[in-house]
């Protein structure tokens, strides 16, 4: 009953309007307050995929875009796939969260090209959440990709779920996102990560349906899975 009435005020709601748009700490502190450095449920479905694809592999070495408070990296070294990680984030507030895990931590803009082209490399990058904000996702996801050894995995959410289908039936454009509109760039359904994925010649890939409606969204993803987690393999 609860995630039905979540649905309800995807569907029909407006959150709150924020015009401060580039104040990240403000958005961690909105986004997870107290609970800072604490794995939600959605960061757990995508950290899950990274061990599944990853069983058996040993530890690898990771470099995070965007890591936020850290808790995705926290939760792959606390089982045993974590050989040494980098976080990277704009938002000092999350760093903090992240030192305090014991990770080395860079603070940078990942929206620049020229500081991605300079990360330092590792065998799998991580980019959850973070190409539907980016103007020019296709350059990051190829700049990233080039650096890694073994791959990288990424995120974003499903445009085709049926609760942004059904408020665009009723006239409001489908919300994803939490204090400003911007926050949002791009936007792919299933069908679109597919033609996009081999329109930039990626072949080799896993994709990794999750949340929205129990059962369904693994018969039916590309209308009940509410996001996709994808590896892009060397």
């Amino acid at each position: 009953m609860y995630q039905f009435k979540e649905w309800l005020k995807q569907m029909f709601l407006y959150p709150p309007l924020s015009l401060n748009s580039a104040d990240y700490d403000s958005y961690w502190k909105d986004k997870r307050g107290k609970d800072l450095g604490m794995l939600s449920d959605w960061q757990k479905a995508r950290a899950n995929f990274v061990l599944e694809a990853l069983v058996g592999k040993g530890k690898s070495s990771f470099l995070d875009l965007g890591c936020g408070d850290g808790s995705i990296l926290n939760y792959l070294k606390e089982r045993g796939v974590v050989s040494h990680a980098i976080g990277i984030d704009t938002s000092n507030l999350a760093l903090q969260s992240v030192k305090e895990f014991g990770f080395e931590s860079i603070q940078a803009d990942i929206t620049d090209v020229a500081f991605l082209k300079d990360i330092p490399r590792a065998d799998y990058a991580v980019l959850f959440e973070i190409l539907e904000h980016i103007e020019h996702s296709e350059e990051m996801l190829k700049v990233v990709y080039d650096r890694m050894n073994n791959g990288l995995f990424f995120s974003f959410p499903n445009t085709g779920f049926f609760v942004h289908r059904l408020r665009l039936l009723f006239g409001r454009f489908p919300v994803q996102w939490r204090l400003y509109p911007g926050e949002h760039l791009r936007f792919w359904t299933a069908r679109d990560l597919k033609w996009w994925l081999k329109a930039l010649g990626y072949k080799d890939y896993q994709i990794f349906y999750y949340k929205g409606v129990p059962i369904i969204n693994k018969i039916w993803p590309t209308l009940f899975a509410a996001g996709f987690v994808v590896l892009l393999k060397k």
